[in-house]
């Protein structure tokens, strides 16, 4: 979707009331499943964009929502080094309280029009087709979480999620049904199942909101700069690849292809451990997404509803707790031989002692 527009407050120029955006696709079915979805889940949850109305001009159809201050990623930018007070971190861990309970409701809600992928709308490399695994037609998911997609109003300082790809899952390529090889886009937030070629499911958004946190959690030891610091770490992971995925497939001779969660994300997540701010709150938060979302078998990753359970537990006792919420408690980094080391990744090159050569 793309912003054509916004109706000004007479009273502030500069402070858009609304936005208007236009659909990529002319075809009234895609155009229905993204109203429908937005219309059941937005009306009353804090967490989800609200679809104020919806038109069509001509043979283009136009969604209209209240327009953000910026999104996660802008705000993360604008506070570059936050203050670690109470008030930060407790306001930081109910929004993605809140937006683990919005996607809650995203994959409990049964759709009329199936939302599966049709022709070639989705090709992986290779020409793999994505595949909906069976019996996940009929329930909605987003498809594309990350900081961009998740937007910040100054009325109550809410973080909502917004840009529903519910009609279809569309991480790194776009609405409009071409060839996914083409498109240039960003893996960084795609599960590993994607590029392994197996069937996906809701558990897709689970390992998003993984990634999504852990860059979350790293604003509010480190700051802004480091988020980037911790794509680049990411990217050096892999030599010539250069990506920034959260995971590394590997090929072994005839072997299947397998993955494993990136040593720099096991590394980036010890260094948070250290941190002297590293509370036993955010402890807690690192375990939730290392044992039970970023799971390279989605059959491992919690569900919604557990994981919505999980994050109410931690605002709770975070409200309850003021040494829980705030004082520190790091811990020490371990030995590099500690961390397991991948022996080949997906191009071919062996990995030794933390260096790369080819074979």
């Amino acid at each position: 979707m793309i912003a054509l527009k916004s109706i000004t407050n007479i009273a502030q120029e500069s402070q858009p009331l609304i936005v208007d955006k236009r659909l990529f696709s002319t075809e009234k079915i895609e155009f229905l499943k993204e109203k429908t979805i937005l219309d059941a889940l937005g009306r009353d949850h804090p967490n989800l964009i609200q679809l104020l109305a919806s038109y069509q001009k001509g043979e283009f159809y136009h969604l209209i929502f209240p327009c953000a201050d910026c999104n996660l990623r802008t705000y993360w930018e604008k506070n570059a080094m936050p203050n670690f007070d109470k008030e930060t971190v407790l306001w930081s861990i109910r929004q993605m309280s809140g937006i683990a309970c919005a996607i809650d409701r995203i994959h409990t809600f049964r759709v009329k029009i199936d939302l599966n992928v049709n022709g070639e709308v989705r090709l992986l490399d290779g020409g793999v087709k994505l595949r909906v695994k069976a019996g996940e037609e009929k329930y909605g998911r987003h498809g594309d979480i990350k900081p961009e997609n998740i937007l910040l109003f100054k009325d109550g300082k809410v973080l909502k999620i917004t840009d529903f790809g519910l009609g279809r899952f569309h991480g790194r390529d776009s609405r409009s049904g071409i060839d996914g090889r083409k498109v240039h886009g960003t893996l960084t937030y795609e599960p590993p199942e994607c590029s392994l070629g197996k069937s996906v499911s809701r558990k897709y958004d689970i390992w998003g909101l993984g990634c999504l946190f852990l860059e979350f959690v790293t604003w509010l030891l480190e700051g802004s700069a480091k988020v980037d610091e911790f794509a680049n770490a990411r990217g050096l992971d892999v030599g010539p690849l250069n990506d920034d995925t959260f995971f590394t497939v590997f090929t072994g001779g005839d072997a299947e292809e397998s993955a494993e969660v990136r040593v720099a994300v096991i590394e980036w997540v010890d260094r948070l451990r250290f941190n002297d701010n590293c509370s036993a709150l955010i402890h807690d938060l690192l375990d939730l997404v290392m044992e039970s979302m970023l799971r390279i078998d989605p059959e491992k990753r919690k569900t919604a509803k557990k994981l919505k359970e999980e994050m109410g537990k931690l605002v709770a006792r975070a409200e309850n707790s003021r040494t829980y919420l705030m004082k520190g408690v790091p811990r020490p980094l371990r030995t590099p031989l500690d961390v397991k080391k991948p022996s080949t990744s997906r191009k071919g090159v062996r990995w030794a002692d933390g260096q790369t050569s080819a074979t």
